[in-house]
């Protein structure tokens, strides 16, 4: 029985290892769920009870996603200055203290002024979470196990997403401040599990023994994993004379933009056009969390061999076909048809998307790539919710006049994917792992 559920999580490496990813994994879970408590359910709660344009909504997300990119830098500078454990404790602090804002807002009727300051100032704080968990992940993991480590962070944002919504569905029928304040109360509850539970791994700050310090300095620098904490215009100026890197980056830009309608586009649209509960609601996004979390790992071994940019076209047209199907969507059944669909293209895509990066630079380079690919990602994910708001406002309930381009973007993208395939080596476009084995059994 165990065994069989090794195939789709990774128990062992969680609870028979090391212990430190074991408490960052479960402050994770924590952390994501009191985020998606909030987030579906904020541009409901905009445009639905302020009477906001979804156009000035998209805006609002779009000025806190590029809030986010600069979370994310400092959050990476402050990392290699204070510490991984100071900034992923603080990170969680402050998105706890702007979801109390949140709730406060709503109470006294805010201006929306304060809604959109607000979201920034959560964006900020929650991306500057990812550089100092990803470097600690590098400074406590070696080898293939590095790898895993990172996929078992995954799981546990996914986790997050599968119970939050839920949560969140149940809240906000009852009452928008309550939703706010209890996710707040979840954020603070993850700030104080990782303060007293995850342990610093800053390596010239913790004590050790001779083997152990001996490790450390086998390890590469932290900034290949938290790729925007040492970043200046010189070292983007080296990734960016790799034209072919370059293309595959603006192609991936499309396919964010079209990742990105899954938050404040569909929340609304699902409620507001296909006629689905906030409970439903809820749990229409539940069931995007659990299928990443049970089905990243098998899809992962199964496309292992194949090259990297077929799964990105496969993926990229599994989004197209499961947005389209949203046009047709008037109640739940389909809308949750359609969630499977587009669920599985991320599944699919989002792997091979980080491991091409990865064959794209050298050791020494691949910060600097990771830093490129970072902004291109952050800008694809701040434009999405502003195109999908305005479209939004423009269709006027015409469903398919909404989901029709945003399908029509995502196979742009597969079409950007395939002529990328022809550009770039078989080599450069095959899994690690997949290329070692093949090359220790010739």
């Amino acid at each position: 029985m165990l065994g069989c559920l090794d195939n789709v999580f990774p128990r062992r490496a969680l609870f028979q290892r090391d212990r430190r990813l074991l408490h960052l994994f479960l402050g994770r879970v924590l952390g994501s769920t009191g985020f998606s408590i909030v987030i579906p359910f904020l541009s409901l709660y905009l445009h639905g009870e302020r009477g906001v344009p979804m156009s000035l909504v998209g805006g609002i997300f779009f000025f806190a996603a590029l809030a986010g990119a600069v979370g994310q830098v400092v959050g990476g500078e402050l990392t290699d200055r204070l510490g991984r454990k100071a900034v992923i404790v603080g990170s969680q602090l402050v998105r706890s203290a702007a979801f109390v804002g949140f709730g406060v807002a709503v109470l006294v009727h805010a201006p929306i002024f304060w809604f959109s300051l607000i979201t920034a100032l959560s964006a900020l704080a929650g991306r500057a979470f990812e550089p100092p968990s990803g470097a600690m992940v590098a400074d406590i993991a070696t080898g293939p196990a590095r790898a895993e480590y990172y996929a078992i962070l995954r799981i546990g944002g996914n986790l997050g997403w599968a119970i939050g919504p839920a949560i969140g569905g149940f809240l906000a029928a009852l009452s928008y401040p309550t939703l706010f304040l209890i996710a707040a109360g979840v954020l603070l509850a993850a700030g104080l599990f990782m303060a007293f539970k995850v342990e610093e791994t800053l390596p010239h700050r913790v004590a050790r023994s001779l083997e152990v310090q001996e490790a450390t300095t086998l390890l590469p620098s932290s900034t290949g994993t938290a790729p925007l904490a040492r970043f200046g215009f010189e070292e983007l100026g080296q990734a960016l004379r790799d034209a072919t890197f370059v293309r595959y980056c603006v192609i991936s830009l499309v396919l964010f933009t079209v990742m990105s309608q899954l938050i404040s586009t569909l929340s609304v649209y699902a409620v507001q056009w296909a006629g689905i509960s906030k409970l439903e609601l809820g749990a229409l996004y539940t069931l995007n969390g659990l299928m990443v979390v049970f089905l990243q790992f098998p899809v992962v071994r199964i496309l292992t061999p194949y090259r990297m940019t077929t799964a990105l076209v496969a993926g990229s047209i599994l989004y197209a076909l499961g947005y389209a199907m949203m046009g047709f969507a008037h109640g739940m059944p389909v809308l949750a048809v359609s969630m499977f669909v587009v669920t599985m293209g991320e599944i699919v895509t989002t792997p091979a998307s980080m491991n091409l990066v990865a064959n794209f630079s050298t050791v020494q380079l691949r910060g600097r790539y990771m830093g490129v690919y970072g902004l291109f990602n952050s800008f694809g994910w701040s434009i999405g919710p502003l195109i999908g708001g305005v479209m939004l406002d423009l269709a006027s309930g015409r469903s398919m006049l909404l989901w029709t381009p945003i399908g029509c973007l995502a196979l742009v993208a597969a079409v950007g994917y395939w002529d990328l395939r022809r550009r770039i080596t078989r080599t450069m476009d095959l899994n690690y792992e997949y290329t070692t084995a093949e090359t220790a059994t010739a």
